[in-house]
């Protein structure tokens, strides 16, 4: 039966005030709760649970409840990195027609030469659907849905015929299984019927003590549907997958009929569902050693027996252990009482909202956390770890051209450094196969990625179409490069060194060999990249009038290759090593300078060309303003720039999706610019958001970088640690954010901020670092310069 808004009881008051007394519930401070007066009537609704590698979106229906479910490693597909006869021979034909500035020819030889099917991959897959069915004949007098990112407990409250009832959801990092909890407060006596389904490629067995078992092997259909006109490559039987569920914790009787599991009569009970797949990191592939069915039963059955309390005690103390690591407070007023919904559409009316900014920045941390964290063997992907369509928008997977890496923006400064742990694993298996390429292209030793992959290590250029693998694939050689930074900044947050030697140096090593070897010097002598792009923006070519993308040394090429460069120079000084500084060295010299255009904006390629749209979603140029620093206060010509490149992208419609604006709030933030930070944040919650603020991607599209990047913005509104020994608190501080605290914040070198301020001033600081150190901390025009020991914390009080 659907619920309408007619059926639901009116009153906030009782639903806040004496039903939440009488359910005994434990709710925690609203101010990290997303909550609801009505049941979620589509995905965009339903609200998201994880623990890094299970997810599920919970409706929170109450005739009938619906969980759509993810398991971060269920990808159709296989390992696939084509490459083209003489690859190497056309790939320096490609660089040198480029180099000549002969583009359009380069396009058109590329085409001829290097286009390749598979041009694509193939997508991430849901893992099913969860139906829970119970026989409530009336709708309820009164309802309440809401997510506790705090606990990490998805809950639904209600009342029917004055009898109170409660479920409760999370997924359990301890046991890596899924928990649903039922319980109806006042003894009422229920049935329920549980059904999974999932689309295709599935049987459902029953098993002795009543389990369900979903056993499951992706087709690829080789003649069936293909979203990539390039091609997403070889079809056939891949991936296998298994699920097993089954009641624990219940007072009912319980039976299986026809695949469908049946309670009856019971006043409590759990659901337990467990998932696994074949898939192997180690190798990229899926390996048939390894027995999904085996080890999804295992987990089911080791979690069966454990009462329920206890499993949700475990799973919120290992939770909030991790959540409450950062803390965020900002003055205004108390809106908790209104929904999500009213309090978005408050928002767009012109009201200011500071509880929901800092709820918005929870909830990218919680995003991460159940996502990218825990039990996470994968980055978050596309989508993070959440997606219900079998063929996903971009496959789900991991863009490289900004999109992978604005996910792992926040994670340093907002305390989650243990997320960059499988980012850093899968990396590892990247940079190898990348070794292949970087070989087979341009005879180097170092590696190679392009700007789109995924779990199965495409690392050779990838597009929907043959046009899309040239100038998005091909064109773009420097996006694992640009991705080995992230590597880097972890170092730079934690100062470990046994990291950096055995996993961040080898990377920042090869990404720098390989761009020894692929610089090409110009007729002035400069070192420039052919082939270059700047994603994914397009140019007037003044040769041929036409519209282009490929193109020598596109700004953004160059400002990575300085980053890139600086990290391996302060790799080996830190290690004890002079094999690439020679070099590197060097080559600094030749690179071309960020240049400011005739318009008074950075500009975006080596050549002041024409734009073809002004107010493109993609702002490359000003990659040196963030995440880099070579733009800044020291460089005051480039920094009057970049302000004005950002106003006109702006003025021509710029920031159009999601994504684009967070990263317009990260720059404003570098430009210590407060009140324009504030004014995209609201835009973005305000306009970009869904209900249950998931980021989006025009037409209607959720990818969850924009909740990362906007949550990146907020750490970089207050605190910045990029100025060399300097840690600057409330750098870009909104004149309306007049009091407030915040708790954990990480700056680069190992050390963490607790501080309050009035009036927008610091008054308060607590300093703390693992591995001590001397900082010199700004507030405003303070200075003062903090040495620690390892493991000691001070405080300051400011006038």
């Amino acid at each position: 039966m659907k619920l309408t808004k007619q059926f639901i009881f009116k009153s906030k008051i009782l639903i806040l005030g004496a039903f939440l007394a009488a359910c005994q519930s434990e709710v925690a401070s609203q101010k990290n709760q997303l909550w609801y007066d009505e049941p979620a009537s589509e995905w965009f609704e339903a609200l998201p649970l994880g623990n890094g590698r299970l997810g599920a979106m919970v409706f929170g229906g109450v005739s009938e409840d619906h969980l759509q479910l993810n398991e971060e490693s269920l990808w159709a597909g296989m390992p696939e990195n084509p490459y083209p006869g003489e690859v190497g021979k056309h790939y320096a034909t490609f660089q040198q027609l480029n180099l000549d500035g002969q583009y359009e020819e380069a396009y058109t030889y590329a085409m001829e030469h290097m286009a390749i099917s598979p041009t694509s991959i193939r997508s991430y897959e849901p893992l099913g659907d969860l139906f829970v069915q119970f026989d409530h004949k009336v709708v309820p007098e009164a309802y309440r849905r809401f997510l506790d990112i705090e606990k990490g407990i998805n809950s639904t409250e209600y009342t029917i015929d004055d009898k109170q009832f409660l479920r409760e959801s999370f997924i359990s990092s301890e046991h890596d299984v899924i928990v649903y909890h039922f319980e109806s407060l006042d003894n009422e006596k229920i049935s329920c019927r549980v059904r999974f389904n999932r689309e295709k490629d599935i049987a459902i067995n029953s098993l002795s003590n009543n389990i369900l078992e979903i056993d499951g092997q992706i087709f690829d259909d080789p003649v069936g549907y293909d979203d990539n006109k390039g091609g997403s490559g070889q079809g056939g039987y891949h991936m296998k997958f298994n699920s097993h569920l089954s009641f624990s914790n219940h007072d009912g009787k319980v039976s299986i009929d026809n695949s469908v599991l049946i309670i009856d009569g019971a006043t409590e009970f759990t659901l337990v569902l467990s998932a696994a797949t074949d898939y192997n990191l180690e190798k990229m592939n899926f390996d048939r050693s390894i027995d999904a069915k085996e080890i999804s039963l295992r987990k089911l059955k080791k979690v069966q027996e454990v009462p329920y309390d206890q499993l949700k005690s475990n799973h919120i103390a290992t939770h909030s252990e991790i959540f409450n690591r950062v803390e965020l407070e900002i003055d205004g007023a108390f809106l908790d009482s209104l929904t999500i919904d009213e309090r978005i559409g408050r928002l767009k009316e012109g009201n200011e909202d500071p509880g929901l900014v800092s709820l918005f920045f929870q909830y990218g941390r919680y995003l991460m956390m159940s996502s990218g964290m825990q039990q996470a063997v994968l980055p978050a992907n596309l989508q993070g770890i959440w997606n219900e369509d079998m063929w996903a928008p971009w496959e789900s997977d991991f863009h490289l051209n900004i999109n992978l890496q604005m996910n792992y923006w926040p994670v340093e400064v907002c305390n989650l450094s243990e997320s960059v742990v499988p980012l850093t694993n899968y990396m590892e298996g990247l940079v190898e196969r990348g070794r292949v390429t970087a070989k087979k292209y341009i005879g180097s030793d170092g590696w190679m990625v392009h700007h789109s992959t995924n779990p199965f290590g495409r690392v050779t250029p990838s597009g929907s179409t043959e046009t899309s693998q040239v100038v998005n694939g091909y064109s773009y050689p420097l996006a694992g490069a640009w991705m080995s930074l992230t590597i880097w900044r972890h170092y730079q947050f934690t100062k470990d060194l046994n990291y950096l030697q055995e996993k961040a140096y080898p990377m920042i090593k090869g990404a720098s060999q390989f761009i020894l070897d692929f610089l090409k010097g110009n007729e002035k002598g400069e070192l420039v990249t052919a082939p270059s792009y700047s994603p994914e923006n397009t140019y007037i070519d003044p040769k041929t009038g036409k519209r282009q993308l490929n193109t020598t040394a596109a700004t953004m090429d160059i400002q990575i290759i300085r980053d890139v460069f600086q990290a391996c120079l302060e790799s080996e000084e830190a290690l004890g090593f002079n094999q690439l500084t020679p070099a590197i060295q060097v080559a600094l010299t030749k690179l071309p300078d960020t240049k400011i255009g005739s318009n008074g904006t950075i500009q975006e390629w080596y050549k002041d060309y024409e734009e073809v749209e002004l107010g493109h979603r993609h702002i490359s140029h000003l990659y040196g303003l963030y995440p880099s620093s070579q733009i800044s206060k020291e460089t005051p010509e480039l920094f009057a720039a970049a302000e004005r490149t950002i106003e006109r992208r702006l003025s021509q419609g710029g920031g159009q999706t999601g994504w684009s604006r967070a990263w317009i709030v990260n720059f404003y933030a570098r430009l210590r610019n407060g009140d324009k930070c504030l004014e995209h944040l609201n835009a973005l919650i305000g306009d970009q958001l869904e209900s249950n603020l998931f980021d989006l991607h025009p037409p209607r599209i959720f990818q969850i970088d924009g909740n990362f990047g906007g949550t990146a913005g907020v750490a970089e509104m207050l605190i910045q640690s990029h100025e060399s020994g300097k840690v600057s608190l409330l750098p870009a501080l909104p004149s309306s954010w007049k009091n407030g605290k915040v708790k954990g914040l990480k700056a680069r070198r190992n050390f963490e901020f607790d501080f309050e301020w009035k009036e927008g001033k610091v008054t308060y600081v607590k300093i703390s670092s693992p591995s001590g150190g001397e900082v010199e901390m700004l507030s405003g025009e303070e200075s003062l310069v903090i040495n620690l020991q390892a493991g000691e914390a001070k405080t300051v009080e400011f006038k």
